[in-house]
């Protein structure tokens, strides 16, 4: 059995690793591979039946000569080959590989699908099925596929900004303008490019962001995987730093791309786990660099005015960012109004870098625009490249499952821990942009829930819910000894290792937890008057005597016969300050059975926040008060959950 459980856990980080961070196939030479004798250079004349680009377009050296159906030439299909060219930003070269249909149809012509690789990973050179690079089955059902080395990637040049709608988001612009005038086979709906996105993490991240900054607005159809909603939210929640990713982004980033991070971006992950808190520029930052400027800019980010330069200081470490002299950093991309587009989006319902709760945001607003949008969760996540005791608990439940999987591994890859019950994560996207793009086929019946959410609940067991229920059944924060209310304390910081467990609810029927909780908590001082002595300002790592209160809250199940709780999805929601807090948990969903104790679970400390807990020794300990609303579902996901001595 152990022999097993290591195996697995081994291999599955493995191929995360792989698609998260790494290539879908081999790479060239970092640097700039030399061209063999077939290269040519590109020119800016397009063929007869391109689209014309009203932006200028540089020169780009090709490895091989385009097909072309105008021309009746290179139209063997099935072949991919190398583009470079210098971005129109700064001159950064921009590498990418296409990846040409298995067979030309220019009656029916062919939709392009742009694909994008993991944080610190490279582009695609060999077609494969991976579920976050499934090239290989694109190509065959009749799609033109572009695998991008992203700015500081690969071959790519440049700096990482992760996802900049200044520099990524023009070279992601600049992509499209050369296969519109490159590709005459390319298909057309009403004078638009017919344009799909696929890809996972960082992957998913820059299909928003072309969404987001396309001036001519050619995305059609996106199939984004366990991407963000907003990097304050994702790597900053309830302003307690995620120091555990802070340090695999920075490590991952700088290893994997030869040193490409931005010096502002490593600045900024670094001062948040030395300072367990982000400078303010640095979260506008993160704000400007996701789907959420764009559509809430709850921030308020100002535009930079070119006309009042000598307002704006230079970043002294970049020597390019644009900072106020009141220290706010300004930026250059306008906002812009969501426009009706078809979304299947994928979540990891364990994922602690990207959660659910990143997954529903971008959901809400895309499906408000008006598009077919919907969201499925799976098991597969970045929560493998974090090892916790929660890995290790859903892998000892699940072995059944893995040890029925682990044969398939080498082969399959992803694709075992990519389904949401019976709907597979490669079929799924297929049908989509079948259906989307070339008008043909049903993708209902592929994606057997329809329009309703797919909520994954363990490897293997799934269930259909109408909507995302945020709330539910409310239960009091307390102690009930004989009838009595009793305080809940509990410590912080490193004496927090061990929860302290509240009890909530005892199910009385089989159900399901599946959505967003919900908390209204009062965190209060250890003793009455401390909070009138906190001071304003202190040492900046250990805050001494400002009452820096951090807690980090989760929902637990206890199963029945047993008396360890267990952290469900290894998920929690930090708490930072006295005072009351109007919180949502981070989503959950997980399989109940009668007899099961609902318990929430208050930490002090927890890994995925590693080193970022209170360290002013004068709130070791606070007291808790309020409520928590569980969205508690009957066993086949249809209906909420009757339960018990609600509030």
């Amino acid at each position: 059995m152990n022999r097993i459980t290591n195996t697995l856990v081994i291999g599955t980080s493995v191929a995360l690793l792989s698609a998260c961070g790494g290539s879908g196939g081999s790479s060239d030479s970092p640097g700039g591979a030399t061209l063999g004798d077939t290269a040519s250079r590109d020119t800016n004349t397009p063929p007869a039946t391109t689209r014309p680009i009203s932006r200028p377009l540089t020169d780009s050296i090709s490895e091989l000569v385009h097909a072309s159906c105008d021309r009746n030439s290179d139209l063997v299909g099935g072949r991919s080959y190398r583009v470079e060219m210098p971005s129109r930003v700064d001159g950064a070269a921009i590498v990418f590989q296409v990846f040409e249909p298995t067979q030309f149809d220019c009656q029916t012509e062919h939709p392009l699908i742009l694909q994008g690789h993991g944080f610190s990973g490279t582009r695609t050179t060999e077609a494969g099925d991976d579920p976050l690079a499934p090239i290989a089955p694109l190509v065959d059902a009749g799609f033109t596929v572009i695998s991008i080395d992203q700015r500081g990637h690969g071959e790519s040049g440049g700096t990482i900004r992760v996802m900049d709608p200044d520099f990524e988001g023009e070279d992601l612009v600049q992509i499209v303008d050369w296969a519109e005038s490159h590709l005459d086979y390319l298909k057309y709906r009403d004078n638009n490019l017919l344009l799909g996105g696929v890809g996972g993490s960082y992957g998913g991240g820059f299909q928003y962001l072309l969404y987001n900054v396309d001036p001519d607005q050619r995305m059609d159809a996106m199939v984004p995987h366990i991407t963000w909603h907003d990097l304050t939210y994702s790597l900053n929640p309830g302003n307690v730093t995620k120091n555990y990713w802070l340090a695999f982004l920075s490590l991952a980033g700088d290893a994997g791309t030869g040193g490409s991070m931005d010096p502002y971006l490593r600045s900024s992950l670094l001062d948040g786990i030395v300072q367990h808190r982000f400078p303010e520029p640095a979260l506008d930052f993160f704000h400007y660099h996701s789907p959420s400027y764009f559509w809430e800019n709850e921030r308020n980010l100002e535009l930079f005015d070119s006309g009042n330069s000598q307002e704006y200081l230079l970043d002294p470490i970049t020597g390019r960012v644009p900072i106020t002299s009141d220290g706010r950093y300004v930026i250059k991309t306008p906002q812009m109004d969501p426009y009706p587009i078809d979304v299947l989006m994928f979540q990891g319902m364990r994922d602690s870098l990207f959660p659910f709760n990143d997954a529903w945001e971008n959901y809400k607003e895309l499906k408000a625009a008006g598009g077919d949008v919907r969201l499925l969760t799976y098991p597969f996540s970045h929560h493998y490249l974090a090892p916790n005791v929660g890995l290790i608990q859903e892998t000892l439940a699940n072995l059944g499952f893995y040890a029925e999987s682990l044969p398939d591994l080498p082969a399959a890859g992803l694709n075992t821990l990519t389904d949401c019950g019976d709907i597979s994560a490669n079929q799924a996207a297929v049908a989509w942009f079948n259906e989307k793009l070339l008008g043909r086929g049903d993708a209902d019946n592929v994606i057997t829930t329809g329009k309703q959410i797919c909520y994954t609940l363990s490897p293997g067991d799934a269930v259909a819910a109408p909507e995302v229920t945020v709330g539910g059944a409310s239960f009091p924060v307390r102690y009930d000894m004989l009838g009595e209310d009793i305080e809940v304390t509990t410590f912080t910081g490193a004496a927090g290792s061990l929860p302290t467990i509240v009890p909530l609810t005892t199910l009385e029927n089989d159900g399901v937890i599946a959505g967003i909780p919900t908390a209204t908590l009062n965190i209060g001082a250890p003793l009455s008057d401390l909070e009138e002595r906190c001071l304003d300002e202190s040492d900046p790592v250990f805050a001494t005597g400002t009452c820096d209160a951090i807690l980090f809250v989760g929902v637990g199940v206890i199963r029945g016969g047993t008396s360890i709780p267990e952290l469900i999805d290894e998920q929690v929601q930090p708490i930072r300050g006295f005072g009351q807090h109007d919180i949502e948990l981070t989503g959950i969903a997980e399989r109940l059975n009668t007899g099961d104790q609902l318990v929430m679970m208050l930490y002090g400390q927890h890994p995925t926040f590693a080193g970022a807990f209170s360290r002013d020794l004068t709130v070791s300990a606070v007291s808790v008060s309020g409520s928590v609303s569980l969205p508690l579902l009957t066993e086949d996901g249809q209906q909420q959950l009757e339960v018990t001595a609600p509030l």
